[in-house]
């Protein structure tokens, strides 16, 4: 049923590094909003050699539309975007060079597209001399992807070319400097409006209620959400160690993770933030999961003989609390995915009255039945705990002490919720 949302990750796409030839203005069809808003103080903070405000705003504007408004890409004025990409790149080449940002584009799978975006937006706001360094790492990219994927922007992960690529790109910017070159192209763009400070937050909202999609696109994430927290592998695993260990406590979410010893042998092991105020550490291997003791760090600023000073100050692995095995885990994970578990979350949380977006849902208990294995979760939403039930006929939500459950669904109602959070996978 999840196939869209499955706990398998996904290959990345293979994407060129970039199509330069492509960099032309695109026409819009399917563009939804028509305008970029900004606050007049930006404008006159710009106006006054403040011209990251200008720029900011944009950037602002663009990820405001696309974590409340749930617009796509495509979606927005294309030169709002090619702005915020623009940035993206001085950002990360200032941060780290264009080894970092190589490596940064690449865990999410989105070199190309930013880089195609950021070149459109140079040729627009006159940033030639940046535009020309961009085209020498694009073609670099795309002759050598071997080498783009080695890229950490690290001592050991740095080509050398790109080192001198940045000393280029910082040439370009103290003789041009980027920001000023994109705000005073912002001020130029027909489609900017500028608002007073003060009706600025009105005029936002209205834009980002006005996307016909939105609810749509908002159950879709929200069940992504969810799901996240239900069929994967380390949430699942660590969630039914931690209800075997600690039934009181309930598990949060993921801290730091850091190479740390456990019972002999280096492991990645995640803090854990809980309902009590003690943080936990737990592992999750292919073959089990684990709960374990924190041991707070000491103050020391000086690593014992023999201690990397970059574990120095870091928390120990304590007692073992609790251990699940794999077959367990997957067991719980299979039947989330049979009974439309992260699906029923949502809807019955919907049906009781309260908010699903935030929720934090942690796998409890799998108990065996003559008609088929129950899968208990306990639910946090909206500042109250529930129990969600499982089973092969349909879900069941009690509030956290009643007898009587508050909401259920059976499997077909569960079905055609799964189908209307499925209709947009845009976001």
């Amino acid at each position: 049923m999840f196939g869209i949302f499955s706990r398998k990750a996904k290959k990345k796409p293979e994407q060129p590094a970039a199509n330069l030839a492509a960099c032309a203005e695109p026409a819009p069809a399917n563009q939804a909003v028509p305008s970029v808003i900004v606050k007049r103080s930006a404008v006159e903070q710009s106006a006054d050699g403040g011209h990251l405000h200008l720029v900011f705003a944009v950037n602002a504007f663009v990820e405001t539309m696309r974590d409340e408004g749930l617009y796509t890409l495509s979606e927005l004025p294309p030169k709002a975007v090619h702005v915020d990409r623009a940035d993206v790149y001085l950002a990360q080449v200032n941060n780290g060079g264009h080894s970092q940002f190589i490596h940064n584009c690449n865990v999410y799978g989105i070199l190309g597209e930013v880089i195609n975006h950021a070149a459109t937006g140079l040729a627009g706001m006159g940033a030639l001399q940046h535009l020309a360094v961009l085209k020498r790492m694009a073609a670099w990219a795309d002759r050598y992807p071997d080498e783009v994927k080695e890229q950490t922007g690290f001592e050991g992960g740095r080509a050398s070319l790109l080192d001198e690529l940045d000393d280029l790109f910082y040439e370009a910017d103290k003789a041009s400097p980027m920001l000023a070159l994109s705000a005073r192209w912002i001020t130029s763009w027909p489609e900017l409006i500028v608002v007073d400070d003060a009706d600025y937050a009105g005029a936002i909202r209205r834009l980002v209620m006005a996307n016909p999609l939105r609810e749509p696109r908002l159950l879709h994430r929200s069940i992504a959400k969810l799901v996240s927290q239900m069929i994967g592998w380390r949430e699942v695993g660590v969630a039914l160690a931690y209800a075997k260990a600690l039934k009181s406590e309930v598990k949060m979410e993921f801290g730091m993770a850091r190479m740390l010893e456990v019972e002999g042998e280096k492991q990645m092991v995640f803090q854990l933030r809980t309902s009590a105020k003690e943080p936990r550490l737990c592992v999750a291997t292919e073959t089990h999961a684990a709960i374990y003791e924190h041991i707070a760090p000491d103050d020391r600023l000086v690593p014992r003989p023999g201690e990397s000073p970059l574990t120095a100050g870091t928390p120990r692995v304590g007692k073992r609390l609790a251990r699940v095995e794999a077959p367990e885990i997957a067991m719980a994970i299979e039947l989330a995915e049979e009974y439309h578990a992260p699906v029923a979350v949502d809807l019955l949380l919907r049906k009781a009255g309260f908010d699903p977006t935030d929720a934090i849902v942690s796998a409890n208990s799998v108990i065996p039945g003559d008609g088929g294995a129950v899968v208990n979760w306990v639910v946090m939403a909206s500042g109250h705990a529930f129990l969600l039930r499982s089973s092969p006929d349909g879900c069941m939500l009690w509030r956290g002490g009643q007898e009587e459950s508050i909401a259920e669904a059976y499997q077909p109602e569960l079905q055609e919720h799964f189908d209307r959070s499925a209709a947009d996978q845009s976001v």
